[in-house]
């Protein structure tokens, strides 16, 4: 029955692409942030909240680069252009002066289709003479307020919500089971921006018990570049700060391993205000910018209860301690109540860098400060981790060009003397061809408080390993991307009860036949060691774990407002003891814009089968604006969703989104607290945004 299924959706695929049109219909911004952050974050094995690295691009598409004044530092942050374009833009840009117009990028032989494309959705040749004289007041008066209002809602009930738990005195849900959102934004070009961004996740309460003013989460900020100062940029509330190579300190989420194989060389805004609903990232009180000649000086200060497992006067330390922080940012039980906003953080510090004709060189310093005591658990695997009250870091990150040879690195030193590197080299050996090498050996026990360098681990300790890229275009419609990474970590992990080493591979081939259609077929494999799952012995071992996954995926126009996107991917799993698990996700989309795009509609049907949880399928999704949702798919079944925005005129739109996830094989979904009985899902939100 599969096979007659993807046999007709492949005679489908072809069909229509014999039908596409050669015009080119301009793709929306939301639709084009959604493609870039799938590509970006598709290959990690992880349900996070994404909306910050969406954030960031939203931010680079509203300010879009003055491609006649932009810096190479400046177009490195351009995730989606490797160092040939790069080069090749700014090239152009000295042997023929500035850019008139857009159009102009067809006649660099170095840029792609692809990178043409998002190029003209992040860069502009216009210079905004205005903004740049205009003064505070004036931006005031002349900037753009955006409402934005979310309610989120499933049919079905959770076990959390049964009401007879009360009764019975067992754990439960205090509030109900709605999530809202309410997002407000003032901007002036990029020069000024302010806001206030809350949320209340399904289950936790809202003006009322734990929650007496409303949402659970609040947030601040304010941003401004003064005019001809040596002040540069301001910020006041809440904001992240990324310096380097994000070793010593990075605040924010940022892409790791993906189809961007040349995608590992941090580039940041030192300073950016947070506007996302991550409840931990981010700082929260005010950093500076200030810049004359060749030196740039960033200072930062942040003061804020974290939440935690907080003990108060533990009887073995005889005093109060906590030893580990609550990431998911919910309060839903009075247990989690209990541990929302219970210790005080500072953090502080500064970086120092020196401007330099081809690069540049950084000096990093920040100190973190806990009002009560950090202790870890006694597992061996967390004997390294940090443990007291205070925590230096201090950092030396450069950023050199030299010919067609970019060098990048950071090395960085805490107040125990445990040391830990990144290097890497980009090199455009041709005009067709780019190569990175990254070299990276973080000791078991070095630590930091944020940190969000390159690495096969998120905790940028324990591991040592060299990643190796290349990109290749073959053709100005063909393109071949790849990635070989080698990792070892010499001590305990979580689940991996001993030293371990890994690996992992990428390849995936572009074809690229016109503006309006892409295809791609990709293969990852990745074998790591971890503790052997169903183990019956007493005592744990490591075995090799491999997981493979084929893709096949089809983007096209099928016609002036219709596009399509097509997908099988194949997942298979094995270890000592499990073999051939597999899983299958078959996947197609429509987006439908009709005349004038004042309606937009986005549908998807897939049908997935999962062996098991070890061979689970990743699949991102679109969704509402400012929202991002990467689901995982296990067990087997359908799931489809409709995404809807309506333009009712030029201040007023609405969003709409209704999912549904339908298994065929369970009666009931998650467990515990989570659990649903019965075999279906059904999640509707619905969002207003005004702009004024």
């Amino acid at each position: 029955m599969l096979v007659i299924r993807l046999y007709f959706l492949f005679g489908l695929i072809l069909l229509m692409c014999t039908k596409t049109s050669a015009q080119n219909n301009r793709e929306s911004d939301e639709k084009v942030i959604a493609d870039l952050l799938e590509r970006l974050i598709e290959n990690t094995e992880a349900t996070l909240d994404y909306t910050d690295l969406q954030d960031q691009l939203e931010q680079y598409n509203r300010n879009k680069l003055n491609l006649n004044k932009a810096s190479r530092e400046q177009l490195q942050r351009l995730i989606f252009l490797d160092e040939n374009h790069i080069n090749a833009i700014i090239n152009h840009r000295i042997k023929f002066g500035d850019f008139l117009n857009l159009f102009e990028l067809q006649s660099i032989e170095a840029l792609d289709e692809s990178s043409i494309y998002y190029l003209t959705y992040f860069v502009t040749v216009d210079e905004n003479w205005m903004e740049n004289q205009t003064t505070f007041l004036q931006m005031l008066m002349k900037g753009k307020h955006e409402f934005i209002g979310l309610y989120d809602t499933e049919m079905q009930q959770r076990e959390g919500y049964n009401k007879e738990r009360i009764k019975e005195g067992k754990t439960y849900y205090l509030g109900n089971p709605d999530r809202y959102v309410f997002r407000y934004r003032f901007s002036y070009g990029n020069r000024l921006t302010f806001g206030y961004t809350a949320e209340k996740d399904m289950g936790e309460q809202f003006g009322q018990g734990a929650q007496p003013y409303g949402f659970d989460f609040n947030s601040l900020h304010f941003y401004y570049k003064p005019r001809k100062s040596i002040v540069k940029t301001i910020a006041v509330g809440d904001y992240q700060v990324n310096f380097g190579q994000g070793l010593t300190f990075g605040s924010g989420l940022a892409a790791r391993k993906s189809a961007f194989v040349m995608n590992v060389r941090r580039s940041y805004m030192p300073i950016r205000p947070f506007r996302s609903l991550n409840e931990n990232e981010f700082m929260r009180g005010a950093a500076v910018t200030l810049a004359k000649e060749k030196w740039q000086v960033v200072l930062f200060g942040s003061g804020k209860y974290i939440s935690t497992n907080f003990n108060a006067d533990d009887t073995l330390q005889g005093d109060d301690i906590f030893s580990s922080v609550s990431l998911t940012g919910l309060h839903r039980t009075a247990s989690e109540v209990s541990k929302k906003q219970n210790v005080f953080q500072t953090i502080y510090g500064g970086n120092v860098r020196w401007l330099l004709k081809n690069g540049q060189v950084g000096l990093t310093h920040v100190q973190t400060q806990y009002k009560i005591t950090f202790l870890p658990g006694d597992k061996p695997y967390q004997l390294y981790n940090f443990s007291g009250t205070d925590l230096d870091n201090t950092g030396i990150d450069y950023n050199l060009q030299w010919r067609n040879f970019n060098f990048f690195g950071e090395g960085s030193r805490i107040s125990n003397n445990a040391f830990a590197v990144t290097s890497g080299m980009l090199i455009s050996l041709d005009a067709n061809l780019d190569v990175v090498i990254l070299y990276r050996n973080f000791a078991k026990d070095y630590q930091t408080t944020f940190a969000n360098s390159f690495a096969e681990n998120s905790d940028t300790r324990n591991e040592q390993g060299i990643y190796t890229g290349a990109s290749l275009r073959i053709t100005r419609k063909w393109l071949l991307n790849s990635y070989i990474d080698f990792y070892q970590s010499k001590w305990l992990r979580y689940l991996v009860d001993g030293p371990s080493r890994g690996f992992d591979f990428l390849s995936e081939l572009q074809y690229i036949p016109s503006k309006t259609a892409q295809f791609y077929v990709r293969f990852r494999q990745e074998i790591k060691g971890r503790n052997q799952i169903n183990n019956n012995d007493q005592v744990d071992y490591i075995s090799l774990q491999t997981r493979n996954v084929y893709r096949f995926n089809a983007q096209y126009k099928v016609s002036l407002n219709l596009s399509a996107k097509s997908r099988l991917e194949v997942v298979t799993f094995s270890d000592d003891i499990n073999k051939n698990q597999t899983g299958t996700l078959l996947l197609q989309d429509l987006n439908l814009s009709l005349p004038r795009k004042k309606v937009a509609l986005i549908l998807r049907m897939a049908y997935f089968t999962v062996d098991d949880f070890n061979s689970r399928v990743y699949a991102a999704e679109n969704d509402v604006l400012y929202q991002y949702a990467v689901p995982l798919y296990q067990n087997s079944g359908v799931r489809y969703y409709a995404v809807a925005r309506v333009k009712v005129n030029r201040k007023l739109e609405l969003w709409f989104k209704y999912s549904q996830t339908r298994y065929s094989n369970i009666n009931t979904i998650s467990s515990g607290l989570e659990q649903i009985n019965g075999n279906t899902l059904n999640d509707l939100r619905i969002q207003l945004k005004l702009m004024l």
